[in-house]
């Protein structure tokens, strides 16, 4: 039975302006946020004294101040607003990992399978309502087995201050002494209804589809549509998937504490033992990791991570806490964590090894100190190469960073790597330059060159090698002769012949005017 926890934050403006500065005695004042539209103060968001007043959101400030002129004002920030309610979204994945922001004051949890690690339903419902209130956050909450019905009960019941929970199969029953604007409609529907005498949902729930139709006028098509697709939502009729806030983990493994951890000793021993745990499931299915994140909750609301990645797959227990511990150090504990979660985020297959194997435990060491660089550095700092399937030069290999999921050559094996039996040169220049060539035919090697304005004299050449362009790419690349060349001076050049002499009478040919371009240096 699938179960949704809707949570409207009524107050989050107010309450997230008081918590970040560290403001307690806004709630003994009338208060509120203002907001410039169209060159007019209003209010954005107004605290529990200004609205008994009768003070609401919308209202110009001329006029709160008419009804009460000692009101205090700020002026409001909604991207902070926004930034702050998506990290408290990301506290929240303590409960389940499928979270959702609804719209500027909600947050939807899908938190099928979950209830019973926290007690129960009512259990985590309270839970969850005291951990909010313990950080100043007013918030009505509701569990229900579809988005709508939660939804319409956390905004819409009177009294919802325990939290509203229904059983499967009473959704209905639940939301029909609601008003119709619970199905989350529009304005101007939600008015339509109202002048036709359908106040509630369970007014429209009695009624007829057909009958529906016959009552609005205009174009029932679209807002008929609309309406019966809310309904359906609402009472299970019809799926509605949450979009979680964060990808799901792969993998994932957590420790609770009794009382907060204050000291990185804590974390260290709580964290050794995750890894023990990661490990042991990961090795039931036969997978080892590649990007690990450990998520750190605080009593204060706040989420802090660490993310390491691996170059290849792993289980090596030793090898990931030495990786993490090269972090913890910028974990600041504060009044102390109350649980840690650690996610693979990206695995692969882990296939068994072959013990003495001298090239994979070559290959395993190199990998190791490529992730404690990454670790230390950055991952953007360590780069590796990776083989491509081409001929040409220039695009034989990549540089990649040392977080990426291609695969290299080592992965691969090298007989799957581009092999070629000509030699080539110790350095290669990211761009072929151009080079003016004097030869002694048309298609022989070149007998002297200038780049960069100085001239070389060739005393010494081979090749030709050929290598035709790319025709699976969309590349405008012509073919190919490679001369590998010796300077007077006793310097070797790599040199290449863009393009093939027109024959008249003969096809193949691409060029008039061949070419020339220098592309690398030998030792």
């Amino acid at each position: 039975m699938r179960r949704i926890v809707s949570l409207w934050l009524p107050q989050w403006p107010i309450d997230r302006y008081n918590r970040a500065n560290n403001n307690t005695q806004q709630a003994e004042t009338v208060f509120a946020l203002t907001e410039t539209a169209q060159q007019t103060q209003r209010l954005y968001a107004v605290g529990p004294h200004a609205r008994a007043l009768g003070l609401t959101a919308g209202m110009t400030l001329a006029e709160a101040r008419a009804i009460h002129p000692p009101i205090l004002t700020d002026a409001a920030n909604p991207a902070a607003d926004a930034a702050a309610l998506e990290a408290l979204a990301r506290y929240l994945v303590r409960y389940t990992p499928l979270v959702a922001l609804d719209s500027r004051d909600g947050i939807l949890m899908d938190v099928t399978g979950c209830p019973h690690l926290f007690g129960g339903e009512q259990a985590m419902l309270a839970d969850i309502k005291n951990r909010l209130a313990r950080a100043g956050i007013t918030a009505c909450a509701a569990m229900a087995e579809t988005v709508g019905a939660a939804w319409a009960l956390a905004r819409y019941k009177t009294d919802n201050r325990a939290g509203s929970i229904i059983d499967k199969g009473t959704s209905l029953a639940a939301i029909s002494p609601l008003p119709v604007r619970a199905l989350r409609l529009d304005d101007a529907t939600s008015l339509m209804l109202n002048r036709l005498g359908l106040k509630t949902i369970g007014n429209i729930s009695e009624l007829p589809r057909a009958a529906l139709a016959r009552r609005f006028r205009g174009n029932p098509a679209k807002a008929v549509t609309e309406l019966l697709e809310r309904l359906d939502q609402a009472i299970g009729r019809r799926d509605e998937p949450i979009n979680p806030l964060t990808p799901l983990p792969e993998w994932q493994v957590k420790q609770a504490f009794m009382e907060p951890a204050q000291h990185l000793e804590q974390v260290e021993l709580a964290l050794a033992a995750l890894v023990d745990d990661l490990c042991l499931v990961l090795a039931e299915g036969e997978r080892g990791a590649r990007r690990l994140r450990l998520d750190a909750y605080r009593v204060d609301g706040t989420v802090q991570s660490l993310l390491v990645g691996l170059t290849r797959p792993s289980r090596d227990k030793a090898h990931m806490l030495r990786l993490f511990n090269e972090k913890l150090a910028g974990l600041e504990a504060g009044f102390g964590f109350d649980l840690l979660t650690l996610s693979a985020l990206e695995s692969e297959r882990l296939m068994p090894a072959q013990v003495g194997d001298l090239r994979q435990e070559e290959a395993h060491s190199t990998a190791l100190l490529m992730d404690r660089l990454a670790a230390r550095l950055g991952p953007g700092a360590v780069l590796r190469l990776r083989h491509n399937a081409s001929h040409l030069p220039e695009r034989a290999q990549t540089v990649t960073t040392q977080g990426s999921r291609t695969l290299d050559a080592d992965e691969l094996g090298w007989d799957h790597c581009p092999t070629t039996t000509a030699p080539r040169p110790l350095r290669l220049l990211p761009r072929p330059e151009p080079v003016d060539v004097l030869s002694a035919v048309p298609e022989g090697a070149p007998r002297s060159f200038r780049w960069r304005r100085v001239e070389h004299r060739v005393v010494r050449a081979e090749g030709p090698e050929r290598i035709a362009n790319e025709w699976w790419t969309q590349a405008d690349d012509r073919t190919r002769d490679y001369y590998r060349v010796e300077v007077t001076g006793g310097s070797r050049f790599w040199l290449f012949r863009r393009g093939l002499y027109a024959v008249p009478g003969v096809r193949g040919g691409e060029s008039e005017l061949p070419d020339w371009f220098l592309h690398g240096f030998f030792a």
